[in-house]
C-alpha cells in the first residue's frame, strides 16, 4: 500500500471537458442545456471541495442537495470506461519512475477496475466526477466500502492521496505448522506507537475492506512461489545464503510497495520460521 499523487491540474477544467463531450439525444434534446445551467453552481462547489481537500477536512463537507433531473444529470457524467476517465486513471496511477501501477492500493490485491468515490456520489452528485474525489480501485474494495465514509464528521477510511502512510509496521502475520499444514493469519497491531487517530482509521479501513481475510485467501500463490524458489536455489547454494537472499528481496519489495505490504511481510516471516523450512522446503 502506497500513496498516490492526486490530480494536479484544474479540477473544474476536467468537469468542463467531460460536459463538453456530452451530446443531446433524440430522447433527451435538452440534456446539454441542463448541464450548462448547472456549471456555475458546480464551479463554486468544486472550490469548496478543493479547499477541504487541501486541508484534509472532506468529512466536514455539506452536500448541496441536488435532486431529481439535476442529480441524475450529474451522475450520468461518470463512466469509468469513457476516454476521459481512462486517461485520468493513467495520470493518477503513473508514479515517479513513469511506470503505471495496475493494482488497487486500497488493498494491494485486486486489479484496478473502477474509481472509488472518496465522497460518495449518491450523497454528493456534484462531485461525481471531481478528479480529486476519484481514487483508482478494484471492484471488491468498492463493494465492501459501499457508501460509508464518515460517522458524525469522523472520517472512516484512509485517503491515500492525503494520509501519509506510516513507515512503522502495523501489519503482522501469525504462522503455525501442524501435520504438514500451514496456517496463516494476518492481523494489525499498534505496537510501534502510530498516532492513535491515524491508526483508528487504518484499523477501520482494514476491517471494513476485510483486508486481513483477503490477504489470507490470496496467500497460496505467495507461499507456493516462495517454496519453489527456495527449493530451486538449494541445488546451487547453501540454505543460509538462500534465506538471506530471499529476505533481502522481500525487504526491497517492502520498501518499494510499502512498509505494510502483505506479500513481503508474509515472505519475511516464512523464511525465518523454522517449521515452515523444515516441513515444506527441506522435505
Amino acid at each position: 500500500m502506497i500513496n498516490l499523487n492526486s490530480y494536479k491540474e484544474d479540477p473544474f477544467s476536467f468537469f468542463a471537458e467531460v460536459v463538453a463531450g456530452k451530446k443531446n439525444s433524440a430522447q433527451d434534446k435538452y440534456y446539454k442545456n441542463r448541464l450548462n445551467s448547472l456549471t456555475e453552481s458546480v464551479k463554486l462547489l468544486y472550490e469548496d471541495y478543493d479547499l477541504a481537500f487541501q486541508n484534509n477536512t472532506l468529512q466536514y463537507l455539506e452536500c448541496c442537495g441536488f435532486t431529481g433531473d439535476e442529480k441524475e444529470d450529474l451522475l450520468k457524467l461518470y463512466s469509468f470506461r469513457a476516454k476521459a476517465f481512462q486517461e485520468l486513471k493513467i495520470k493518477l496511477t503513473t508514479i515517479e519512475s513513469n511506470r503505471i501501477i495496475s493494482t488497487c492500493q486500497n488493498c494491494t490485491i485486486g486489479e484496478i477496475s473502477s474509481f472509488d468515490h472518496i465522497v460518495p456520489k449518491s450523497e454528493f452528485a456534484e462531485f461525481a466526477i471531481h478528479p480529486k474525489n476519484l481514487f483508482p480501485s478494484c471492484s471488491k474494495c468498492n463493494e465492501y466500502k459501499s457508501i460509508s465514509w464518515r460517522d458524525n464528521n469522523k472520517r472512516l477510511f484512509l485517503n491515500l492521496y492525503l494520509d501519509k502512510l506510516p513507515k512503522d509496521q502495523y501489519l503482522f502475520v501469525k504462522l503455525n505448522c501442524s501435520d504438514s499444514k500451514l496456517e496463516i493469519d494476518f492481523y494489525i497491531d499498534n505496537i510501534n506507537g502510530i498516532d492513535d487517530e491515524l491508526f483508528s482509521i487504518i484499523e477501520y479501513h482494514y476491517q471494513k475492506l476485510r483486508l486481513c481475510e483477503r490477504f489470507k485467501e490470496n496467500s497460496d500463490l505467495v507461499v507456493t512461489n516462495l517454496i519453489n524458489s527456495l527449493q530451486s536455489a538449494i541445488k546451487f547454494s547453501p540454505l543460509d545464503i538462500i534465506i538471506r537472499t530471499s529476505d533481502e528481496l522481500s525487504r526491497r519489495n517492502q520498501k518499494a510497495f510499502g512498509s505494510n505490504y502483505w506479500r513481503s511481510i508474509l515472505e519475511i516471516s516464512l523464511v525465518s520460521f523454522e517449521p515452515f523450512l523444515r516441513q515444506f522446503v527441506l522435505k
